[in-house]
């Protein structure tokens, strides 16, 4: 469901047997609960929601430039990753009725009514269409998406970035195994997942570089401890649609040791949490990426001793402990505080609807825009904002689209956090750990 695929490709394929199939389903019941989708959550077999109608796209995942990129939506709702990947070709697209005859099953019916609105989201529409004639204006130069700048950052970036983490590897596991190397193998490990797997598991890279490149940007994930259909699952479909909500697993899975909200549970250990939660930090590797992914993770860890047994003859577990505790320690650090800290908004479940793309910029905040050095080492995580409005853009045009999107806030009067320095937010989200510890 690209934007700009042509209607030949978008409509293709579909056997005359499958059409007259899905042609009857809707026949039969043009009304379906979010049950059923989920029940149709296989690469055989997968339907996705967007804006409130179920559709079948089990065929077109052939036809899409992302191939399995859709899956990670399989028997859910995907109108938030829609909306912020696709541009009004897209849409067209999705309303054409050439796509509709073929792949819509019926209308969505809830027990929960749906938490933002997509229709009359003002707000995101202004900010797509200016972010769109940006790109119209800059196509064809240098700063166009794959432009050559951007090809020049993704390509040495990821090229700088491997090699450090795969020397860093080796001498953690086999090699001399000292602390330092461990410790620089936590940093790598952040510089992949901010430069390389996170962007490519938004679809940065789709259509605009080779398909394989983009494949392995991916499956370098596998460097963290956990596969990128599992990162996508929770990272995509559920932290960037359902920004700062219940909804959210990002923000939602530190109690009871951590309270965020205001709708979560007061316990008297709380009172203490901004004391003792820097213990709990660096623990996020293990409880975010490898306790979701056990027994993958369980290989990787088996793999590594074997290897540091059979060529180094000793064990890697300690040098693993402090590669985990420092990747963690340094994840939460620079990504958590985008969103839970004392100027962002957080809706537990909201009882009037809201635009998505005005709940992103109430949701999402910034540090450090001014700073190009700590936006290149970052990936673009600095500019909370714009990644979550956009997040298949990649993050060498942040700066330029912040303009936009700082303008059309102000004249919307909708919030633009923003932060001046990294310190600044760290103490915004010092602020709220206070806060939602103090007894009700």
């Amino acid at each position: 469901m690209a934007c700009d695929l042509a209607d030949e490709i978008v409509l293709g394929g579909l056997p005359a047997v499958a059409v007259a199939a899905n042609e009857a389903l809707r026949s039969a019941s043009t009304k379906v609960s979010m049950d059923d989708v989920a029940s149709h959550s296989s690469r055989q077999d997968c339907w996705v929601v967007l804006y409130g109608e179920a559709f079948d796209v089990t065929e077109y995942v052939q036809h899409h430039p992302g191939k399995d990129f859709l899956l990670q939506a399989a028997g859910k709702d995907a109108s938030g990753l829609f909306e912020s990947i696709h541009g009004r070709k897209g849409k067209a697209v999705l309303k054409s009725e050439g796509f509709r005859s073929r792949y819509l099953v019926g209308k969505v019916e809830r027990d929960e009514p749906e938490e933002f609105t997509f229709v009359n989201d003002v707000v995101y529409q202004e900010l797509s269409s200016e972010v769109e004639a940006y790109f119209r204006s800059v196509a064809g130069t240098k700063w166009a998406k794959g432009g050559f700048c951007e090809q020049v950052v993704v390509y040495i970036k990821f090229a700088l970035i491997m090699v450090l983490a795969l020397f860093t590897k080796y001498q953690s596991v086999i090699g001399s195994g000292s602390l330092v190397n461990s410790i620089m193998l936590g940093v790598a490990m952040l510089l992949v997942i901010f430069n390389i797997s996170h962007g490519a598991c938004h679809g940065e890279l789709i259509m605009r570089y080779p398909t394989w490149f983009s494949k392995l940007s991916q499956w370098v994930h596998v460097f963290l401890g956990s596969r990128p259909g599992d990162w996508m699952q929770w990272h995509n479909v559920s932290h960037h649609q359902h920004t700062n909500t219940h909804s959210d697993l990002d923000t939602n899975r530190g109690m009871p040791f951590l309270r965020l909200h205001d709708e979560d549970p007061h316990f008297w250990w709380l009172r203490y949490q901004h004391r003792y939660v820097w213990f709990i930090y660096p623990m996020t590797h293990i409880v975010t990426f490898i306790q979701r992914e056990r027994f993958f993770a369980a290989f990787q860890i088996s793999l590594c001793n074997l290897l540091s047994w059979a060529l180094a003859g000793r064990f890697c577990m300690w040098q693993l402990l402090a590669e985990s505790f420092v990747f963690g320690f340094g994840f939460v650090m620079i990504n958590h505080i985008t969103h839970t800290n004392d100027e962002t908004e957080y809706v537990h479940r909201p009882t009037t609807k809201v635009g998505w793309g005005e709940h992103q910029l109430r949701s999402s905040s910034n540090w450090c825009m001014n700073n190009i050095a700590v936006t290149m080492l970052l990936g673009g995580i600095n500019y909370q904002i714009e990644h979550h409005l956009f997040q298949s853009i990649h993050h060498i045009h942040y700066p330029e689209m912040s303009k936009i999107v700082r303008r059309v806030s102000k004249k919307q009067n909708v919030p633009y956090v923003s932060f001046p320095t990294y310190f600044a937010a760290l103490c915004s989200h010092t602020k709220l750990l206070v806060r939602m510890g103090t007894p009700l």
